[in-house]
């Protein structure tokens, strides 16, 4: 609970300050011009930042979640970071700092300590807000606005590192627009080389005046120290989350009922040359992408009149959109490039989510099997993610688990066995059991007496498999 450590892809409604939700609220704090640090192409760096520092840390605060009990009695306690963004007491921090708490404390800086109440959680971002339980005002700090942010821009780290106390770093913008393995769809992150470590989770990355520019979330590191990667949820996407977890305890996401996958296109001119495209991988039933007309194998090239090359891009490109809002998809289907407008619902639970994308939620243990398919022999079952996790699949990709292969079959004479995972049929991913059956029926349907199989095998390395059917 202290921090994610990852060994490696929503917003709100818009960039919208706090400050506009609470009119009663005090200024924000600002830095005085003559303390902040130039630009990195401007005049030199000052000797010193810690008057910015001095200001800034009386608004970083410690995020204490407490398990069975409370911290006096020596209950389970984990410790990350966050930061005040109203004079009322509201905290952002990580939710995964506190993920499986009963009770938070927040301490600050100068060592007053803080009941608190959780008010939003967001597990998709991996982000929450707290509400100080005390009628004291907090001095507080803004989301920043302004002008892109830059790779380059100096970046200060403030937060508790392996819950030591407060430290700060001072560091660069390293990339934007990063993707870091395992963190869910709707996050671009911006990198750093700041020094995050296990317990600045949740904590503020200010620029040099004092505004927040991301939420310090994950680290890279095959130690779990920092190597000097540190990922961030910039501050566009973290305002927009938080203001709807204020103002109504949830995100209020639009649910497009579609799969997509990153294929790759060789052009007819030049088959060496190739770009990558989204296609329609499958349809939820009755969803949205249904309704409107979009269809397997669609290839999406435009959202909103904006380019999209691979499908994180995409996804992200919907997670901004709202319930209700209606989006223009341009696709190519059968040599042709049409419009598509989708009116997004609102986007169910995480768990339907799951389980319209033929994603089986569990402990990991393949579901019942399917009788077998055909000829083929091969009893199937699709995959639950945590099963998916656990051999290590790479993110994105899909496939169906292999439980039972009857003996005497073309699938047992070609060496299929249980515990295989089946990724594709001739160059077209197997993302559920239904996919898998469908796929065989237009196969057989269009006179093939063999598909080519690819296959993960059971010490993890894949191979092709040609099978009759």
């Amino acid at each position: 609970m202290i921090a994610t450590v990852l060994k490696f892809a929503v917003t709100g409604a818009g960039a919208l300050w706090l400050g506009t939700a609470y009119g009663a609220m005090a200024t924000a704090q600002t830095v005085p011009a003559s303390l902040t640090m130039p630009s990195p192409s401007g005049d030199k760096m000052p000797d010193s930042v810690a008057d910015l520092i001095a200001i800034v840390s009386q608004s970083t605060v410690n995020v204490i979640s407490i398990e069975n009990g409370t911290a006096a009695e020596g209950a389970s306690m984990g410790q990350g970071s966050g930061f005040i963004i109203s004079a009322d007491g509201k905290v952002v921090t990580n939710y995964h700092v506190i993920r499986g708490g009963d009770s938070y404390e927040i301490k600050m800086s100068d060592g007053r300590m803080y009941k608190a109440l959780v008010i939003g959680t967001d597990e998709e971002t991996d982000l929450a807000v707290l509400q100080i339980q005390s009628s004291d005002p907090f001095k507080f700090v803004k989301f920043y606005r302004g002008k892109p942010l830059r790779v380059g821009d100096w970046v200060l780290a403030i937060g508790n590192p392996f819950g030591i106390g407060q430290s700060s770093s001072v560091g660069i913008i390293s990339a934007l627009g990063r993707d870091a393995e395992g963190s869910g769809p709707y996050v671009d992150y911006l990198q750093t080389d700041a020094v995050i470590n296990r317990g600045n989770s949740g904590g503020p990355l200010y620029n040099m005046t004092g505004d927040v520019i991301a939420v310090n979330s994950a680290i890279y590191s095959p130690t779990g120290a920092s190597v000097g990667i540190g990922y961030a949820i910039p501050h566009d996407i973290a305002e927009g989350i938080v203001y709807d977890l204020v103002t109504k305890g949830k995100v209020n996401r639009g649910f497009f009922g579609a799969a997509l996958r990153t294929v790759e296109v060789t052009a007819d001119e030049d088959p060496n040359f190739f770009r990558e495209y989204v296609t329609v991988e499958g349809l939820a039933p009755g969803g949205p992408a249904q309704i409107a007309g979009l269809k397997v194998e669609d290839i999406i090239v435009n959202i909103n009149g904006s380019a999209v090359t691979d499908s994180a891009e995409a996804t992200r490109k919907i997670g901004r959109m709202r319930a209700g809002q209606t989006v223009s998809f341009d696709v190519f289907r059968n040599n042709e490039t049409m419009t598509v407008p989708v009116t997004l619902a609102e986007r169910p639970a995480k768990a339907k989510v799951d389980a319209l994308a033929g994603v089986v939620p569990g402990s990991g243990t393949p579901q019942a099997p399917t009788a077998p398919s055909g000829d083929t022999g091969l009893g199937l079952v699709d995959l639950s993610t945590t099963f998916r996790d656990s051999i290590g699949m790479p993110r994105g990709q899909v496939g169906v688990y292999v439980d039972t292969v009857a003996p005497g079959t073309h699938a047992a004479r070609k060496g299929l066995q249980s515990g295989m995972i089946l990724l594709e049929i001739d160059q077209k991913p197997i993302a559920s059991v239904s996919q898998w059956e469908s796929l065989i029926a237009k196969a057989r349907k269009a006179g093939k007496t063999n598909i080519l199989l690819k296959v993960r095998t059971l010490n993890g390395s894949e191979n092709f498999v040609g099978l009759p059917i």
